[in-house]
């Protein structure tokens, strides 16, 4: 795991700059977020996976999946759409991984290749998960508040819908 960390800084720069143009030729809805945004984005992403790759501790990791969560649910993203970029960062990183094997010249360098890349696949897959989920508990969120703020609206002007419902599902 840490020669997979010590990879991934090393080659940090290069993935970031292949992301930067991949994800908005796959993407469609992220032509809209400037490249430097997107950059920033990035950076702040990699540095949280490196963490979690090494510790399996996911406290990094979820404080930037909550600020990607929230900024693209405020630029009305969907969540495939976000959820697609995240999936485009091993294809990325396999390409780099493969190189750098390949040049080693170990003999277990296809071993170290499928153990890194498996390590990185499956933390990959449990950050889309957090994702999906902190995505979900943001959703419900504001929809709890803005049902509140209807309540209360409500309320305030005397109505009770619960007149008007005319089934419940």
């Amino acid at each position: 795991m840490i020669e997979l960390f010590t990879f991934l800084e090393r080659n940090k720069a290069e993935i970031i700059d292949d992301l930067v143009e991949r994800i908005p030729a796959t993407v469609p809805s992220y032509r809209k977020v400037p490249a430097s945004e997107l950059r920033q984005t990035l950076e702040h992403l990699m540095e949280a996976y490196g963490d979690f790759l090494v510790t399996g501790e996911p406290d990094t990791m979820t404080s930037v999946l909550r600020y990607i969560t929230k900024v693209r649910a405020q630029q009305s993203f969907r969540l495939s759409d976000v959820l697609r970029s995240l999936l485009l960062i091993p294809p990325a990183i396999r390409e780099r991984l493969q190189e750098d094997f390949r040049d080693n010249g170990r003999e277990d360098a296809r071993d170290q290749f499928n153990e890194a890349m498996s390590k990185f696949e499956e933390t990959t897959y449990n950050a889309v998960c957090l994702f999906t989920d902190i995505f979900q508990e943001y959703l419900m969120n504001m929809l709890n508040e803005h049902q509140e703020y209807l309540k209360k609206t409500n309320q305030k002007f005397g109505v009770d819908l619960s007149k008007f419902i005319l089934f419940k599902g």
